[in-house]
């Protein structure tokens, strides 16, 4: 699967607004087209949740065909209650279902006759970041502290598809303009650090995500 990234070695948060978004990534790899997200996010005064379809052809390996189908249900500040990814991967089904406790978040695999579980200790204040879904960096997007003075800001992340848990560190860059489909966009640009990999966001003034980029990978996911 794509999977670009985490190996990872308590943030300003700003308040979950009432609302839906919806939207479409392209994913580029190598500057050709290889896939797409779309994705839906509903959010109230105190849980929000959100579903997407991925689809695309993975550029490196065998070139699989992927499609991938995700139900997230969180409470306040993005705290994850309630994960279901369903994928195909050239015909072959799997699920990967993740459940949350204090301090626990609990992920179980199904791929045809086999399954498993396993477990991660979290800290009281975390969200889910699956590494092959890109909408769930609107959720990091929407926690980030614009006004922490230019200060680096750590968030704790579950990551079903490692499994693992850990802290990204995100600090902003500076004000860019972007050119997005053609049209021009005044945006913020930020930084990910995994600890062993960087991760580029651009987001507006709405804290509305436009571009990611992984460099390092050659990976590209515009709006």
């Amino acid at each position: 699967m794509l999977v670009m990234l985490l190996s990872v070695p308590s943030s300003g948060a700003a308040a979950v607004k009432p609302g839906r978004e919806e939207g479409e990534f392209r994913i580029y790899s190598g500057g050709k087209e290889v896939g797409n997200e779309k994705f839906v996010i509903v959010s109230t005064a105190d849980a929000s949740s959100s579903t997407s379809i991925l689809q695309f052809r993975n550029p490196v390996g065998g070139h699989e065909k992927i499609l991938l189908e995700t139900r997230l249900e969180m409470g306040p500040q993005y705290h994850p209650r309630r994960y279901e990814l369903k994928s195909d991967v050239n015909g072959q089904k799997g699920t990967i279902l993740g459940a949350f406790n204090p301090n626990q978040a609990i992920f179980e695999y199904m791929n045809g006759a086999a399954a498993r579980k396993s477990g991660l200790l979290v800290g009281d204040k975390f969200t889910l970041l699956d590494t092959n879904i890109f909408h769930h960096f609107i959720f990091l997007v929407r926690l980030f502290d614009f006004d922490g003075k230019g200060k680096p800001q750590k968030f704790e992340v579950a990551i079903p598809q490692e499994p693992d848990s850990g802290f990204l560190q995100i600090s902003e860059v500076k004000p860019e303009t972007i050119t997005v489909r053609g049209k021009k966009v005044e945006t913020r640009h930020l930084q990910v650090d995994s600890g062993t990999l960087l991760v580029d966001l651009w987001v507006d003034h709405q804290r509305i995500l436009y571009k990611i980029a992984v460099k390092s990978k050659d990976i590209e996911v515009i709006r």
